[in-house]
């Protein structure tokens, strides 16, 4: 029978989770219900189960800092279902960062429920089948010291795991790793079907990386294709690269970063384009050198100065010497980061805020594979900054309409009448009232009822509020007077609208 632990800090959602399913009848055997992350660590480590059920927000401890704790046990490692109320990709990333294939959303859909369970016991017992055969045997022990030993948890292997490494390395020439990068169950699928044909050892890692190693004496370069065109034929985006060959199975960590290091080089500035030897790779060595100061001030200076052409121009010359180079990646998103950062030192100068800068710096955080991913990010970041700047400048300029305009932008959910705003501008009311139509085509009083109307549908899309607190908060006194402007500019009513951009 398999073992399950139960973790959500909500009693009634943690009782669902027991309730929800027959565990019995599907062969489990709940071995913990807790109501923290302190509390499943430790049933976790006292049960060693085979699948974990956590929620992301719990005290203590949270689901991931959960998963990534139990990552670095030494132990047989469980599958891991996360549950979240929580939509947001930041926690989904980093789940699949530490390996989590399963991650739900509450409520849970029972459909999607059900093939979740039944895809992990079909997993379960695939991985029963395999011990079983296998008989815990030092063929099935040594692919795990060695993927343990790529992940960095290295220890000296037991006995039975050691004798057979010196063994295996006294009969060979030595040993090459073959490294895959892609959507882990292709790579998964794929290498198992390719290991034993060509008398290769599958290395099961974390995350989206798996990889074979081979004799040092046997066609590395064959198989490394055949790996590539089975991702090509699965439509799988994603590169396979060789490393250099070692002596002895517990050199391999060397043979294991020299390739995953020249697949990384190579797609950041080629997108992939078939197998990539890391000796061939090292014959072009990636450069160090920085490119001149002056470039990157040229940039931030045309950017202060409300120069697009100037700023694109001199952005793609400073990518275009990345290429010539060949710069190492590090060091061209450490000066990708440099440009971001300064161009929010003089967005802030503008008085715009850090948070407007959120999604770009997280995609910094991803480390970019991609040369033209980055530069695109970069053009974004430095238009950003130039249309706040430029915005800024408009409303400090001394044009009468354009501060008027970010006035009604501001303040169109209070009352607000032509005269009294033509008062605070000093202007003549009718002046104001021809002006704004020549100008808009529209009355001040329609662009009002187009800026709350056009809040109003943000709020119907990406909110969960009543229609009724809706209308109060963009700025209209009667229900009727808003579902008259609403229906005149969509054609619908609010509730239509709602579950017409929700897609039911």
């Amino acid at each position: 029978m398999y073992k399950v632990v139960l973790a959500d800090d909500e009693t009634i959602a943690l009782e669902g989770l027991r309730t929800l399913t027959d565990w019995e009848e599907l062969g489990f055997e709940v071995c913990g219900a807790c109501e923290n992350g302190e509390e499943a660590l430790a049933a976790i480590i006292r049960s060693s189960p085979d699948l974990v059920i956590t929620d992301i927000r719990m005290p203590e401890i949270d689901g991931l800092e959960l998963i990534r704790r139990v990552r670095s046990l030494d132990m047989e490692q469980p599958i891991f279902i996360v549950l979240s109320g929580y939509g947001e990709f930041e926690y989904a990333r980093t789940a699949i960062r530490y390996g989590v294939r399963h991650y739900l959303l509450k409520p849970v859909v029972d459909a999607e429920w059900d093939k979740v369970l039944t895809d992990i016991t079909d997993e379960l017992e695939l991985r029963l089948k395999q011990t079983m055969q296998q008989s815990m045997l030092a063929s099935r022990l040594l692919p795990l010291a060695i993927a343990r030993m790529l992940e960095g948890h290295w220890a000296e292997p037991d006995e039975e795991t050691a004798e057979q490494m010196d063994r295996l390395d006294e009969a060979a020439a030595g040993w090459t790793y073959v490294h895959v990068e892609g959507h882990s169950s292709n790579i998964t699928e794929l290498c198992r079907e390719l290991a034993g044909p060509a008398g290769a050892m599958f290395i099961d890692l974390p995350g989206d990386q798996a990889g074979l190693v081979v004799e040092s004496s046997s066609p590395a370069a064959g198989l490394a294709e055949e790996l590539y065109a089975g991702l090509t034929r699965s439509g799988v985006k994603g590169s396979v690269s060789i490393g250099p060959s070692v002596r002895s199975l517990r050199e391999l960590p060397v043979s294991y970063r020299e390739a995953a290091g020249a697949a990384a080089r190579h797609y950041f500035y080629s997108d992939g384009c078939g197998p990539v030897d890391s000796a061939s790779e090292a014959e072009g060595q990636v450069n160090y050198t920085l490119p001149s100061a002056e470039l990157i001030e040229e940039i931030i200076s045309a950017v202060e100065r409300l120069h697009e052409q100037k700023a694109a121009e001199k952005l793609g010359e400073l990518f275009s010497v990345f290429r010539e180079n060949r710069t190492d990646p590090g060091v061209v998103q450490m000066m990708g980061m440099d440009i971001m950062l300064r161009s929010m030192e003089l967005l802030k100068e503008f008085g715009g805020a850090d948070d407007q800068w959120i999604g770009m710096l997280d995609f910094f955080r991803t480390e970019p594979k991609s040369l033209e991913d980055l530069q695109i990010t970069l053009e974004t970041a430095l238009g950003t900054s130039m249309n706040y700047i430029r915005q800024h400048k408009e409303r400090n300029s001394e044009h009468p309409l354009i501060r008027v305009e970010c006035f009604l932008r501001e303040h169109y959910s209070e009352h607000l009448t032509v005269k009294e705003i033509a008062e605070h501008f000093y202007i003549n009311p009718v002046y104001l009232g021809q002006a704004f139509i020549k100008k808009h085509g529209i009355s001040i009083l329609e662009y009002i009822h187009n800026l709350r109307i056009e809040a109003a549908k943000k709020r119907l899309i990406d909110t969960h509020d009543t229609v009724r607190s809706i209308v109060e908060s963009v700025g209209y006194v009667h229900y009727h007077h808003f579902l008259r402007e609403f229906e005149k500019r969509t054609a619908l009513k609010p509730v239509q609208f709602r579950a017409q951009a929700q897609g039911r």
